[in-house]
């Protein structure tokens, strides 16, 4: 079962008390699920709960009986004739805020936007929320009305059909609390928060795996110019202190720089180490030294 699927379920069976609240929840879905046609409508949604649920209103605020019948692979589709629907479906796409009678009815009509027409990625995989219109309607009224509830969608159309979507996941957060999937919003953050601690511990992991690369290279850089210092017997020419980091690293050669700078007398930082090893690197590239087998 998908998420959307799992959100849905959970916004179909929210109880809703007042009549204008229901009204703007079936409001919502017409807008998101329906197209109408010579005051026929036809109303399709993806889910059985939803399908349900859409039936229910459509009995009560306009009279009319329809059966959800399946369709496709986890369609349903309810068809019924409607004038005052249909004008219902006008009025508001024009201007949404007439469906707002008391603080609730704003989430029941986004909760029915996302019953006809939502889609939510798994928040494993990535984040996107989109509210889709089957009726080629101006989406901007719904976005402002969304906008001064703290929710802002951006606006998109595809092919001629108009959308809301979010994509941050603080947003997609906020907006299914409004809408009363409280269950789904608390799995979301978790799984949120879950993606977020394994990408941080794969960022961890990626860059000492980097150090670890880099500095094995360096180790494997500097004990050749030692080694080829020491074939032409010219270790004794870097003078006492480079002569004696030069033996240190060629008795020493598999521990790390910070513990072979602790082993000398003095002990040396690992930074000053470092930088020795350096400048016995580039005595040895400036001598234009040769390996005795390339002689």
């Amino acid at each position: 079962m998908s998420f959307s699927t799992d959100v849905k379920r959970e916004a179909a069976a929210l109880p809703m008390k007042k009549t204008c609240c229901r009204r703007a929840l079936i409001a919502g879905a017409l807008l998101g699920g329906a197209v109408s046609c010579d005051d026929e409508i036809a109303l399709q949604t993806d889910d059985a709960a939803a399908a349900e649920l859409c039936a229910h209103l459509v009995r009560e605020q306009f009279g009319r009986e329809c059966e959800p019948q399946p369709i496709g692979k986890r369609g349903f589709l309810l068809t019924f004739p409607s004038r005052s629907a249909a004008a219902l479906m006008r009025d508001s796409a024009e201007n949404p805020r007439v469906l707002i009678r008391c603080p609730e009815c704003a989430a029941a009509l986004f909760r029915g936007l996302f019953l006809g027409g939502g889609t939510i990625s798994a928040p494993r995989n990535y984040y996107h929320l989109e509210l889709k219109s089957r009726a080629a309607v101006d989406p901007s009224p719904l976005a402002a009305l969304a906008a001064e509830n703290g929710i802002a969608f951006k606006v998109s159309t595809r092919l001629g059909k108009p959308s809301l979507y979010l994509k941050d996941s603080s947003a997609i957060e906020d907006f299914l609390f409004f809408i009363g999937a409280g269950k789904q919003a608390f799995d979301f953050v978790n799984a949120r928060i879950g993606r977020e601690i394994k990408n941080d511990i794969n960022r961890r992991t990626n860059c000492e795996t980097g150090n670890i690369a880099r500095s094995t290279a360096s180790a494997a850089r500097h004990l050749a110019a030692i080694r080829l210092l020491d074939a032409h017997g010219r270790l004794s020419e870097l003078g006492p202190e480079l002569e004696y980091t030069a033996r240190m690293r060629l008795e020493n050669p598999e521990i790390s720089l910070a513990q072979l700078g602790q082993m000398m007398t003095p002990t040396v930082s690992k930074p000053g180490l470092y930088h020795r090893l350096e400048k016995i690197c580039a005595i040895a590239d400036g001598l234009g030294l040769k390996n005795k087998e390339e002689s």
